[in-house]
């Protein structure tokens, strides 16, 4: 463990290959970097201490400061150099991945890898990755789906389905929502049942503000846009019921917000 003096460089920097940044990670958590260094009962100035004897550079407590409070954040150099002194994963330290690209960095795997894991060729992988587009066959579509798991939001944006997908949402809450589990449910790669609590949560949600418009006339205004907000940002609420449900309140950024 790095002295307590932060003033100090004296010692060899942590062990470990330089870092690689040529895969690209998911965007960095300061939620999750800030409990990894608590869990492991690091000070500020330790871990500035330890990534500055990683990267040959002097690095202030203030900026680690920073990186937990969301105020400024570390380029995918940084995260590396700061998953050595937390002696953990660069991916303990991000949130979740939102491209193909950022997928296959989570899971470990080279583009190489990849692309045999999923019976494609290089060539296809790589321009899967650079438009982030998914275009497999259903053959493949169920290998991406087991090799890399890519969290729904990304996995459904990838397949360019987004647009559609909000339709059927919005089609959804304000009507009978037993009716769109399937059809969103070939869309979202996750179980019936999944999907149709899901679904029930946003319709409740959303005949809450549409039993409000029938109140005063200011209580029924701010309704009205209560109800608006929600189904132009649909999805994002679809997404935040599926990580409320699948039990891993640590993964969870919250509620959508503006």
């Amino acid at each position: 463990m790095p002295p307590s003096d932060t003033s100090s460089t004296d010692g060899p920097p942590p062990s470990g290959p330089p870092p690689d940044t040529s895969s690209p990670l998911p965007p960095f958590h300061p939620a999750r970097a800030a409990a990894v260094r608590r869990q492991l009962g690091l000070t500020l100035g330790q871990v500035a201490w330890a990534i500055a004897a990683y990267r040959g550079e002097p690095l202030h407590p203030s900026t680690l400061t920073a990186w937990e409070a969301g105020t400024t954040t570390p380029d995918a150099a940084h995260v590396h150099a700061l998953a050595a002194a937390l002696w953990c994963s660069p991916v303990d330290l991000v949130g979740e991945a939102t491209t193909l690209a950022q997928c296959r960095t989570v899971a470990g795997l080279s583009v190489a890898q990849t692309a045999t894991a999923l019976g494609m060729t290089h060539t296809r992988w790589e321009e899967a990755e650079r438009r982030n587009r998914w275009r497999g066959t259903a053959e493949q579509t169920r290998a991406l789906l087991h090799t890399l798991r890519p969290p729904p939001a990304c996995f459904v944006a990838a397949c360019g389905r987004t647009a559609q997908l909000r339709v059927l949402l919005r089609e959804a809450v304000s009507s009978w929502w037993p009716n769109y589990v399937s059809p969103v449910t070939r869309i979202v790669p996750l179980p019936h049942e999944t999907v149709s609590r899901a679904l029930e949560q946003l319709h409740l949600v959303y005949q809450q503000f549409e039993g409000a418009l029938g109140a005063s006339p200011r209580v029924a205004a701010a309704a009205e846009a209560q109800a608006a907000d929600f189904l132009e940002r649909i999805d994002l609420h679809l997404w935040h019921q599926l990580r409320v449900a699948s039990h891993h309140p640590a993964q969870d950024p919250g509620p959508p917000t503006s």
